[in-house]
C-alpha cells in the first residue's frame, strides 16, 4: 500500500509540473523580459545582457537563503500562472459552448446557420443532380454504343459513358463536406467546437432515441477500461487545448507593457483553436462509437429485453427506463413513435 501511495504521489508531482509549473515558468520568463524590455526597446537584445548582468552582480544573488526564496517564489508564481490559466481555459470551453439563442453569440449562431442551409440546399441540388445522372446513365449508353458501331473502329471517340455520373457524385461529395465544415446538423452554438459537440448528442438521439444526457453516467459503467482510457485521454487531450487558450489570454495581456506580445498571442491562440476542434471533434466520435458498440451492453445491464444491435427501439427503451419524471417519459415515448411513424 505504501508503494502504491508513492507511485502515486510521484504521479500526481509530475503531473502538476508538466500542467502547472514548466508552462508557468515559461511565462515568467516571458513576463520578465518583456518588462525589461519594454515598448521602446522591443526588440534590443542589449537590454537584456545589461539586465542580467545587473542582477548578477548583486551580492544577493550569491547568498544560499536569497536563491532558496527566490526559487521558492519563482515556483509558487508559476503555479499560481498555471492555474490560471487552467481557470481561463475552463471559462474558454464555456465560451466554446455558449448557447447560440443568448447575446452577443446569437448574431454569429445566425450567421451560421444561413450559411448551413444554404450549403444544406447545395447538397440537396447535388443528390437530385446525382440521381438524374445515375439515371440517365443507361439510357444514354445505347446511342452512344450505336454511334461507335456506325463510325467504326478508326473514328472512335474515347468513350464519356459515365462521366457525368461520377462527375456528380464528386459534386455532392464536395458539398456534404463544404456543409459538414460548418457544422453536422443545424447550428445552434457560436462556434465549431460547441456545435460539433451538440451535434454528438443530437446524432445519437436521432439514430436511436436515446437521450445521451441521462444514459452517459450509465454507459460509463458499463464500458471496458480500454474504452475508458481512450475517451479520458481524448477529454484531457480537450481541456489541455482549453488551457493553452487560457495561456493566450495570459500572453495577450503582456502587450500592455510589450507589444510583441500580440504575435505570440495570435500563434498560442491559433495552436489553441486548432487543437480544440480536432480534440473536440476525436472526442464526439468516441463517444457515439461508445454508444454504438455497449449501448446494447447497457440494455442488458438494465434487463431490457431484445437481441441483436444497437437500435432505435432499444434507445427509446434505456431513455424511458432513465427518466425519472413520467411526463417526459410520456413526450419522449410519444416523440420516438411519431418519428418513426414519419420514417425519419
Amino acid at each position: 500500500m505504501t508503494g502504491f501511495l508513492d507511485e502515486l504521489g510521484k504521479k500526481l508531482a509530475e503531473r502538476w509540473f508538466t500542467l502547472l509549473v514548466l508552462p508557468g515558468l515559461i511565462y515568467l520568463v516571458f513576463v520578465a523580459g518583456a518588462v525589461t524590455l519594454g515598448h521602446a526597446h522591443a526588440f534590443d537584445p542589449a537590454v537584456l545582457r545589461d539586465a542580467a548582468d545587473r542582477l548578477a552582480a548583486r551580492p544577493a544573488a550569491s547568498a544560499p537563503g536569497t536563491v532558496a526564496l527566490g526559487a521558492t517564489a519563482v515556483l509558487a508564481a508559476a503555479a499560481a500562472a498555471g492555474l490560471a490559466a487552467g481557470v481561463l481555459g475552463r471559462l474558454a470551453e464555456r465560451a466554446w459552448s455558449f448557447p447560440g439563442h443568448r447575446r452577443p453569440a446569437r448574431l454569429l449562431a445566425e450567421r451560421r446557420r444561413r450559411r448551413w442551409r444554404e450549403a444544406d440546399a447545395r447538397v440537396h441540388r447535388m443528390v437530385v443532380a446525382a440521381v438524374r445522372a445515375q439515371a440517365s446513365g443507361p439510357a444514354a449508353a445505347e446511342p452512344a454504343k450505336k454511334a461507335r458501331v456506325a463510325t467504326g473502329p478508326a473514328k472512335e471517340a474515347p468513350a464519356a459513358v459515365g462521366r457525368p455520373a461520377e462527375e456528380a457524385a464528386e459534386g455532392l461529395a464536395e458539398a456534404i463536406s463544404a456543409r459538414n465544415d460548418i457544422a453536422l446538423c443545424l447550428p445552434r452554438h457560436a462556434t465549431w467546437i460547441g456545435d460539433r459537440l451538440y451535434a454528438m448528442d443530437r446524432r445519437v438521439h436521432d439514430a436511436y432515441d436515446l437521450d445521451l444526457t441521462g444514459a452517459w453516467p450509465r454507459l460509463w459503467l458499463v464500458i471496458p477500461d480500454t474504452a475508458r482510457a481512450e475517451l479520458t485521454a481524448a477529454r484531457d487531450a480537450h481541456a489541455a487545448a482549453a488551457r493553452l487558450a487560457g495561456w493566450t489570454i495570459l500572453y495577450l495581456s503582456v502587450t500592455v507593457v510589450w507589444w510583441p506580445s500580440v504575435l505570440v498571442a495570435m500563434v498560442v491562440g491559433a495552436t489553441a483553436w486548432a487543437r480544440a476542434r480536432a480534440t473536440a471533434a476525436s472526442l464526439a466520435d468516441l463517444v457515439e462509437a461508445s454508444v454504438d458498440l455497449y449501448g446494447r451492453d447497457l440494455a442488458v445491464q438494465l434487463g431490457l429485453p431484445g437481441d441483436g444491435p444497437m437500435s432505435r427501439e432499444t434507445g427509446l427503451a434505456i431513455t424511458s427506463a432513465l427518466r425519472k419524471d413520467p411526463e417526459t417519459a410520456i413526450s419522449c415515448v410519444d416523440g420516438g413513435a411519431a418519428r418513426r411513424g414519419s420514417g425519419a
